[in-house]
């Protein structure tokens, strides 16, 4: 989700997408409980919106690549009238701690999957008291990577990977557009420019769905980002997560997915996953880009939830 930007400025006064997005952003984000679990290199962020009802099932949402919990913030308002929800900033994302320089993939894995264990996260939610205490791991984009491989050493009730990168070395030069690069020279609306086009280009397949909500996260994700995690995106990290273990899967790429390479490539990745496990289920979103979960938020939410169910 990132261009390659320099520029480090925050959405600020004269920016288009500053103001009413803030607000509501600020908004939901207060209403959660925060938990700063340690980790190796610092300090990993998990957020909590408590379920109304009792036992409610529990569900973790795991971010893309320059972004944090509020890639979900679609989505949150609905499902938190449903199950106990939780969203991490992955390392090196959002208010998380950076990696060491020199860091891979799995030091990312590691962090996530050493802050689970901990009892301030367990012992305070639904994964300590719910039914058999396990949870559900939904993943988007780089999120796929890390959810695919925690679900090899954690309980889990179900897995569901939304648009997975790192499914082995597939070929994609010339089917994503060059994202604009940002400058520290650039005005506040040259910089609300360049990144709706950038969503256009990579996120989002519906340009009336590019709202101020969207350039305002795209904004604040990518202005924070400090991790790389495009550097892992042609290796099996996805395909050997599944492959490894038998946890409930639910694979979904919207329909015009530019970082999957289209249907084309899309299909391509149905018979990558269905190699490994055949057992799955594999979905295609219609008039859905990459971020599907923000573009199709309805159809998404009441996907997800009846997966949910179903696996409870």
């Amino acid at each position: 989700m990132k261009a390659g930007d320099n520029w480090t400025g925050e959405p600020g006064a004269g920016h288009p997408a500053a103001g009413i997005p803030a607000t509501r952003v600020s908004a939901l984000e207060s209403e959660s409980e925060k938990f700063e679990i340690p980790f190796s290199e610092g300090m990993l962020v998990f957020r909590r919106w408590s379920c109304p009802g009792p036992d409610c099932e529990a569900v973790l949402l795991v971010h893309g690549g320059s972004g944090s919990w509020s890639h979900w913030y679609r989505n949150i308002e609905y499902l938190r009238q449903r199950f106990d929800v939780f969203a991490v900033d992955l390392p090196g994302l959002g208010d998380s701690s950076a990696l060491a320089a020199d860091y891979g993939a799995e030091d990312a894995v590691s962090a996530v999957s050493s802050c689970l264990e901990s009892s301030r996260v367990l012992s305070t939610s639904a994964l300590s008291t719910n039914r058999s205490g396990a949870l559900h791991l939904v993943g988007f984009s780089w999120g796929c990577v890390v959810a695919s491989q925690v679900a090899k050493s954690h309980k889990l009730k179900s897995l569901m990977l939304l648009g997975p990168a790192a499914v082995g070395d597939i070929l994609r030069r010339g089917l994503i557009k060059p994202l604009i690069r940002r400058t520290k020279g650039m005005s506040p609306r040259e910089v609300f420019a360049a990144n709706k086009e950038n969503l256009a280009r990579l996120m989002i397949y519906n340009r009336e769905e590019i709202d101020d909500l969207a350039v305002y996260l795209q904004t604040i994700n990518t202005n924070r980002s400090r991790f790389n995690s495009a550097q892992f995106a042609t290796t099996t990290l996805a395909l050997d997560g599944v492959k490894a273990v038998t946890t409930p899967l639910m694979v979904l790429y919207g329909e015009h997915d530019a970082a999957a390479g289209g249907r084309a490539g899309i299909e391509l990745r149905r018979e990558l996953f269905q190699a490994v496990r055949p057992d799955m289920t594999f979905e295609i979103v219609p008039d859905a880009g990459h971020w599907l979960q923000y573009e199709q938020s309805e159809l998404f939410n009441k996907k997800l939830e009846q997966w949910v169910e179903q696996n409870t």
